[in-house]
Formats: C-alpha cells, structure tokens, sequence
C-alpha cells in the first residue's frame, strides 16, 4: 500500500510537470546542428526549422550533409515531428520523442584496380526515430542535443547531432 501511494504520487507530479509551461502555438526556430553518423562514421552537418503547431506538437524539418569517409558521403533530408514533454513551470528545458520520414542520398566512390574512380548514387525513402533535449538559454536561444536512427534499405543508420537555434 505504501507503494501504491507513492507510485501515485510520483505520477501526479509527473503529469503536472509535463504539461505545465510549454511554448507558444506558433513559435518557430531556425538553427545549425553538427554530429556523427554511424553509417560512414562521419560528421553531419546541417540545418533545421521547427514549428510549434501546439505546446506538445512541433513540426521540425532539417537537411544534413555526411561528410565523406571510406568513400561515401550523402545528402539527407528528414521531416520529423517532435513531441515535446516539459518540465517545471519554465520553458527552459525539454525532451522529445520523435517520429518521421527521411530521404537519403548516399554517393559511394570507388577506385578500381587500374586506377579509374567510378561512382555511384543510392537514393531512398526511410523513416526516423528518437528524441532529443533542449536547453532555452534565453527567450531567443536554444541549445539541443538529438539522437535518431535513420531506418533505410541496406543504408540504416545512427545519427547524433548538437545544435543551436534563434527562436522566433
């Protein structure tokens, strides 16, 4: 019974701080981000839009450059919708699950035998999972942390990015 209560307790205490403060329908960020991709273990760079349809729903698209090691690089493009969960009564800190679909474009060179570089291009459809956190270092300036899996044919991949966003 002395469980019980507590696991009530804890429960009410989350739900007020999940949905207590949050921001405004509206609000959109524009920003960098830069990281690591498991596929070529290379970085990422790139930038992000997000907006906020609600306090719990954020439309967040990004485009990403993958740096090229061991003879690939790619061009992705993700649109993701976030779902923010805030905690306190600020808005200074939140996490998010999050759920998309991507497009990836990885380019692969090669060097044959004789000394000829050929290359080609795979392209394709994938969907995105995850979550992520961020830090409002003041009403206009975010910090983020995100770390997603890019689920592609034979392309899967981990991706973990750091950024930065003027909120507007």
């Amino acid at each position: 019974m002395k469980y019980g209560k507590l696991c009530v307790c804890l429960l009410m205490a989350l739900i007020t701080a999940v949905t207590a403060g949050g921001v405004e329908r509206g609000e959109k960020t524009l920003g960098l981000r830069g990281g690591y991709n498991t596929r070529n273990e290379s970085g990422v760079a790139g930038v992000y839009f997000q907006y906020a349809f609600s306090r719990h729903v954020r439309l967040a698209p990004n485009v990403d450059y993958v740096f090229r090691n061991k003879g690939t690089d790619a061009y992705s493009c993700n649109i993701n919708v976030h779902f923010p969960l805030y905690f306190g009564s600020s808005t200074r800190f939140d996490l998010y699950p999050l759920a998309g679909v991507n497009f990836i474009s990885w380019n692969h060179r090669l060097n044959n035998s004789d000394g000829i570089d050929t290359s080609s291009r795979v392209s394709r459809l994938g969907l995105n999972a995850g979550a992520g956190a961020e830090y409002y270092c003041t009403p206009t300036l975010k910090l983020c942390v995100e770390a997603k899996c890019n689920f592609v044919e034979a392309n899967t991949s981990g991706v973990f990015s750091i950024g930065i966003g003027y909120v507007f």
